[in-house]
């Protein structure tokens, strides 16, 4: 009995890991079937809101997390509306207009981005390797949208315009990646991560009112489970795990999982959505993954100055590896 606990307290964290990675890969075929019954802006406003609650018990046990001067609250709304809020934004809208299969790849090429507009910024060394992963990267991305597009290249097309959109969340949230980490670093991981939530779900609630308005209550009924799904499990319960990964393994172990979320994703719609399993996407989503990986291992910010001419040159891990302290519960 001891030996199996203490097996429960060592692996713990990894269990939880694995749990809530398949919880987020299945929840992209989850909120797709939702959408088929209300519109993406409505169901997205709906599942933050389920969420908050959750999110109220954390701040209830850590008042502290509350605590923000009004110069750091104007920030926090700042941030959510260019990060966290306008990702949730397009990622919705995507989402309605395209496989679940090629919304998780194209969302995980959020790292790869992150790293693209840190060199452009000066922020991160521009290693061969690195080159290597975002093209790795942009070719993957670029066989999965034309593998779903088909022939045709009409911007009239859904699933181009899909891509589109859910690229465009991909590219917003990597650089609300990028201005959160001067935040992240004074206030800390939680606290950034209870206020984006609840300036999302105001956001979400304003900007989804006129498609609320027009769902009707019969219908709230059959995707109720896919709601408290979103809400519960893929939201507020990753939101915790995420947190307790986090502390116990560390942000290079933990966000290691992520690698395997849209593969996950890409096997549940296929199997239960019967997503199409096109040349383009496999080759496509191989790439593109390889190249996140690569980028992943390959980011570092530029050479700190040093105080002492014989020091040794010190480098740390790219700006996403913290930032996506914020992100990880509230993008599944």
């Amino acid at each position: 009995m001891n030996r199996l606990k203490s097996a429960a307290v060592q692996h713990g964290p990894d269990l939880s890991m694995m749990v809530i990675l398949v919880i987020w890969g299945c929840h992209y075929i989850v909120m797709k079937n939702g959408l088929a019954t209300i519109p993406p802006l409505a169901y997205n406003a709906l599942r933050f809101l389920i969420a908050t609650p959750v999110m109220l018990l954390v701040t209830l046990r850590d008042p502290g997390l509350m605590r923000v001067s009004r110069r750091d609250f104007g920030l926090l709304a700042l941030l959510t509306l260019i990060g966290p809020f306008g990702y949730q934004f397009f990622f919705a809208l995507g989402l309605d207009r395209t496989t679940s299969t090629n919304s998780a790849l194209l969302v995980a090429t959020m790292p790869a981005w992150t790293a693209l507009i840190s060199v452009f910024m000066g922020l991160v060394m521009l290693r061969r390797n690195l080159l290597l992963g975002l093209a790795l990267t942009l070719a993957g991305v670029a066989l999965v949208v034309l593998g779903q597009g088909g022939a045709s290249l009409s911007l009239s097309h859904d699933d181009l315009i899909g891509s589109a959109l859910l690229l465009a969340s991909a590219i917003i949230a990597a650089l609300g990646n990028i201005l959160a980490k001067p935040a992240l670093d004074r206030l800390g991981g939680m606290a950034l991560a209870v206020w984006t939530h609840y300036f999302t779900t105001l956001g979400m609630l304003i900007f989804a009112a006129p498609e609320l308005l027009s769902v009707s209550i019969s219908s709230l009924p059959r995707i109720l489970p896919n709601l408290l799904y979103s809400g519960l499990l893929s939201g507020a319960a990753g939101f915790l795990v995420w947190n307790y990964a986090l502390r116990e393994l560390g942000p290079t172990r933990a966000t290691s999982y992520h690698n395997f979320t849209p593969i996950i994703a890409a096997v549940a719609g296929i199997l239960v959505l019967d997503d199409p399993l096109t040349a383009g996407l496999l080759v496509g989503g191989s790439l593109t993954l390889a190249g996140v990986l690569l980028v992943r291992q390959n980011t570092y910010l530029r050479q700190r100055p040093q105080p002492a001419p014989d020091a040794q040159p010190e480098f740390i891990a790219s700006p996403s590896a913290a930032a996506r302290e914020i992100n990880a519960a509230l993008d599944k």
